[in-house]
C-alpha cells in the first residue's frame, strides 16, 4: 500500500466473522445484513482501510472456499483498501488460494500510513496446517505439536519471519515512525484463555517487541470476548469477534481513530471500546 499523508488516521477493523452458510447458529441473513451495516459505517465515516483480523469462515473441506467467495463478496460494500490477516481457520482454504481470493501480498507483510508503519504478522506460520520451510522451524513444529502438545489450531511465528520482524522494526526506527502490529493469535497470556490459545512462541516474539520504544499497540482477534493489556509501553489490544456480537461488549465491528495523541476504539454505534495514549 502506497503511504497516505494525513495528521489523523481512521480506519476500520473487523475480526472473527466465522462465516457459514448453513450455520444454524448464525443465520446467515443476519450476519449478511450486520457486515452490510459495518461496511456502510466503514463508508460513512469516511474509513482510510479496514483491518479484517482472520477467521473469516468457519467450515472446513469444499465448502470453506464457497464461504469465503460469499463473504468477501459481503465485505466488498466497503470500496476502500482491505487489510486481511491469515487466521487459523482461513487455513481451510488452501494458502495459495486463500492469499489470491483475498488480494493478500504476503503471507506477512507491512505497509505505511502517514507517520505509522502497521506490521501484519502471520501468527499461523508454523502449524499442522502449513509445512514449515526451515529445518528450525520443523524442529519448533514437533516441539509445540508433539513435545508441549499445544493446541493444534494455533500456531507460531517462523524463524525467516522474526528476522524479516527485526528489519522491519529497525527500518520504523531509521525512519521515526510509530508502529502498530497486526496478528490474529493474540501474544499475551493474559489477553486469552486456555480455550482459544494464543501464539505458540509469543514470549519470543514479545522479546522482539520490546526491544522497540516505537511500537504503540498490538492489535489482534482469534479470542472472541475480547481483551486488553499493557506491558513495557505497548497496548495489547484484542478485538471481540463478530461472532459474538449477541454478548457483551456487543461488538460487531468497529472504527479506530488515533488523533492528537490518542489511539480510540468505538463500536459502529459509537460506544468506545478503548480511549489509550498514543503518544
Amino acid at each position: 500500500m502506497d503511504p497516505i499523508e494525513h495528521n489523523s488516521l481512521r480506519f476500520g477493523i473487523i475480526t472473527d466473522i466465522h462465516y457459514a452458510a448453513d450455520d444454524t447458529d448464525l443465520n446467515a441473513r443476519e450476519a449478511a445484513q450486520s457486515i452490510l451495516c459495518c461496511t456502510a459505517r466503514w463508508q460513512e465515516m469516511g474509513t482510510e482501510f479496514v483491518v479484517q483480523l482472520g477467521d473469516l469462515i468457519s467450515r472446513e473441506g469444499h465448502e470453506a472456499e464457497t464461504d469465503l467467495l460469499e463473504v468477501r463478496k459481503m465485505l466488498a460494500g466497503y470500496t476502500g483498501p482491505m487489510i486481511h490477516v491469515p487466521g487459523n481457520h482461513c487455513l481451510a482454504v488452501p494458502p495459495d488460494r486463500l492469499f489470491g481470493i483475498l488480494g493478500i501480498p504476503a503471507p506477512y507483510y507491512s505497509f505505511t500510513a502517514g507517520t505509522i508503519r502497521f506490521i501484519v504478522l502471520n501468527s499461523m506460520d508454523v502449524s499442522v496446517h502449513s509445512e514449515p520451510d526451515t529445518d528450525r522451524d520443523r524442529r519448533m513444529l514437533t516441539h509445540y505439536r508433539d513435545e508441549v502438545q499445544a493446541l493444534f489450531y494455533c500456531g507460531a511465528v517462523g524463524t525467516r519471519q522474526q528476522e524479516w520482524l527485526v528489519h522491519e522494526l529497525d527500518a520504523s526506527v531509521r525512519d521515526r515512525q510509530l508502529v502498530i502490529v497486526l496478528s490474529h493469535l493474540p501474544l499475551l497470556e493474559e489477553t486469552t484463555d486456555e480455550k482459544h490459545g494464543l501464539c505458540w512462541n509469543h514470549q519470543e516474539v514479545t522479546e522482539i517487541l520490546f526491544r522497540y520504544s516505537n511500537i504503540r499497540a498490538c492489535i489482534s482477534g482469534h479470542y472472541h470476548p475480547g481483551a486488553y493489556a499493557s506491558r513495557n509501553g505497548i497496548h495489547f489490544i484484542v478485538i471481540p469477534g463478530f461472532i459474538s456480537r449477541s454478548e457483551p461488549p456487543y461488538f460487531s465491528c468497529g472504527i479506530v481513530e488515533i488523533t492528537s495523541g490518542r489511539l480510540r476504539i468505538s463500536a459502529i454505534d459509537g460506544t468506545i471500546l478503548h480511549d489509550l495514549d498514543f503518544s
